[in-house]
């Protein structure tokens, strides 16, 4: 699958951004936090039940339709689950990309922010080599993930799991600072309203030099959502931050980061989201006998919402980009330095002779 390179930043100072913003959809008053083209809500709205309460059950009901309610489990077991273990789009073919992207191998440690029930974690971990340290909001899904991976041998020692918010862990000290190599997050920012304390956090948290990948929402360019998807976006995903990729880089900048590459995923996601709809609402009968008819209903009208969402104005992209080396940082530092005439005006390059130059 091909996806559009939409914007290549090589620092704060130069960048290029095919990007334009125009009309708003702020007219209704319930929609003043709503910003050009994008928004952002004060309310986080909490992950909705549509969204991820029922997870925990569904994946248990399903390991007992395997045969695999207890004992060992592997990788490839959870990965046939699909979207009970993946909750992001593309599946595992995403946590490739991010293995790829990283480059990651077994000297190094990521952090999953919004690490759900582990899915990525473990499959990045027994396919890299590399640690991997999660922070999950929800603490049934953390903990089910927890135990999760204690059922895949040897994986434990590679993968654990925190249950907290990011921005207040870092606030704490319980997330230590400067320690983790990359960070990643599939498909959880959106769920963040507060961006700057968000990517102050993911700033802190990773070493000099350390690169990331995150997979967002994303408003498409050139257009504008309407009351409606404003509507769904908070009251059915609990999104109360979409912005413009313009917008999400020169936050990323701000906050220190630097080299911000956004690739356009609006048509994959589209594609995707379109075809799970599609399958989803096919299997009525195998979905009802494993989970109920409940989880099927809502589900099939989450989806169906998702579905036409990324049918409208709703897009995706994966950002990726790295803090600055200490050595960077120094450069950076000297080159914004004024120097001005440092040698007091002497030229000495006769032996005991000196002249003033000219001024």
């Amino acid at each position: 699958m091909s996806a559009r390179r939409l914007a290549c930043f090589v620092n704060a100072r130069t960048f290029r951004v095919p990007w334009t913003t125009s009309t708003t959809f702020a007219r209704n008053p319930k929609l003043k936090h709503f910003q050009v083209r994008s928004f952002c809500s004060t309310q986080r709205g909490g992950m909705t039940e549509a969204m991820y309460n029922w997870r925990v059950a569904a994946i248990h009901n399903a390991l007992k339709e395997m045969g695999k309610e207890q004992g060992v489990l592997t990788v490839e077991d959870l990965m046939g689950l699909g979207h009970l273990d993946q909750y992001h789009y593309l599946g595992v073919e995403a946590n490739d990309h991010v293995i790829d992207i990283l480059g990651l191998d077994e000297t190094v440690h990521v952090l999953d922010i919004g690490s759900g029930i582990g899915g990525p974690a473990r499959y990045i971990a027994s396919k890299s080599g590399c640690r991997i340290t999660g922070v999950e909001l929800q603490q049934d899904i953390c903990l089910a993930g927890q135990e999760l991976t204690r059922r895949l041998p040897g994986l434990a020692e590679k993968v654990d799991f925190k249950v907290g918010d990011i921005i207040a862990l870092s606030q704490s000290g319980e997330l230590p600072k400067e320690f983790f190599d990359h960070f990643m997050s599939l498909l959880v920012f959106l769920h963040i309203p507060d961006r700057h304390g968000l990517l102050k956090a993911c700033y802190e948290a990773v070493k000099p030099g350390g690169t990331f990948v995150i997979e967002d929402f994303a408003a498409k360019p050139g257009s504008s959502f309407t009351e409606q998807e404003v509507a769904s976006l908070l009251d059915v995903v609990s999104a109360p931050n979409v912005s413009t990729p313009e917008k999400y880089s020169l936050d990323l900048i701000s906050a220190g980061f630097v080299d911000i590459e956004v690739v356009d995923l609006s048509s994959v996601w589209q594609k995707w989201t379109k075809a799970r709809h599609e399958l989803y609402a096919a299997s009525k009968e195998d979905t009802v006998k494993i989970h109920g008819e409940e989880i099927y209903n809502s589900r099939v009208k989450f989806y169906k919402v998702i579905d036409d969402l990324f049918a409208g104005n709703l897009g995706g992209v994966r950002i990726t980009g790295r803090k600055p080396s200490i050595l960077e940082a120094k450069l950076l530092s000297g080159r914004a330095k004024d120097m001005g005439d440092t040698s007091g005006g002497v030229v000495h390059i006769v032996e005991g002779k000196t002249v003033h130059r000219s001024r």
